[in-house]
């Protein structure tokens, strides 16, 4: 039986030949115009979510800036729960009340913690709660209650076949707190692993017209072992411009 779950849309920019970062270096690719669109995203939807590595190379806030709008929930697939110390969203995390439960899935427990943040926001209004996702097994305790002094809630899942976070499992622990829509912004791999899970519902993707050749990381890795089997389309594409920049977005339609 399938895990309930909210509507997941994907959004990223890359370039012409599909790259998104050079190796270990943030590269900016998103015109003003895109920068606006994707906080207006991030706006639209209930949580926004990406993978420990965008946390670790790009150091984002997470969080709506270039237009009005709610702040959304901010989430952190991490394994090991190896946020940095000095992480930007942890300095700008809105203060929670403390709470404690207690979840069981049909294949594990699975638990979320919150506690009241460390006065850390400044002049610049808060974003919304962080929620750091660890896999069993492998979350660390300290790293665990050192995210939860800084006012993080962390919450731990099963682990995959890899030891990674069990997305099934997470999306299910979002839902149950109030998340009906997740935009999910990267990195490669977690694009990449919603789309082999069939999690992902729809796609937006800003295409800057530059080249970064094949040493760069790819937006999206290998979706099965025959490509042309598993190669997934998007439905009913709309294309706009974005300053510079092609924004194309649809539904994403899995193979049979």
């Amino acid at each position: 039986m399938s895990l309930p779950r909210p509507l997941v849309t994907l959004h990223f920019a890359q370039t012409l030949d599909g790259r998104i970062a050079a190796p270990n270096e943030r590269v900016e690719l998103s015109t003003p115009a895109g920068i606006e669109h994707a906080h207006r995203a991030r706006a639209d939807h209930d949580a926004v979510l990406v993978g420990i590595r965008t946390v670790v190379i790009d150091d984002p806030l997470l969080t709506v800036r270039a237009c009005e709008g709610p702040q959304p929930m901010r989430v952190v697939l991490a394994s090991t729960l190896g946020v940095p110390e000095g992480a930007r969203l942890l300095r700008w995390t809105s203060t929670a009340s403390t709470a404690s439960t207690t979840s069981t899935t049909s294949t594990a427990s699975t638990t979320a913690t919150t506690a009241n943040g460390t006065g850390t926001a400044r002049a610049q209004p808060a974003g919304g709660r962080v929620v750091v996702i660890g896999a069993a097994g492998r979350a660390l305790d300290g790293a665990r209650a050192r995210l939860e002094e800084r006012g993080a809630a962390v919450i731990v899942v099963p682990a995959d076949d890899r030891g990674r976070v069990s997305l099934p499992h997470a999306l299910a622990e979002l839902h149950a707190r109030g998340v009906r829509r997740l935009l999910v912004e990267g990195g490669a791999a977690v694009l990449t692993s919603f789309l082999r899970a069939r999690l992902a519902d729809r796609a937006e993707v800003e295409i800057a017209p530059r080249l970064l050749g094949d040493t760069a990381i790819p937006a999206v890795g290998a979706l099965g072992e025959a490509p042309l089997a598993s190669a997934i389309d998007l439905r009913e594409p709309a294309v706009e411009l974005l300053g510079g920049n092609l924004l194309l977005r649809g539904d994403v339609a899995y193979p049979d």
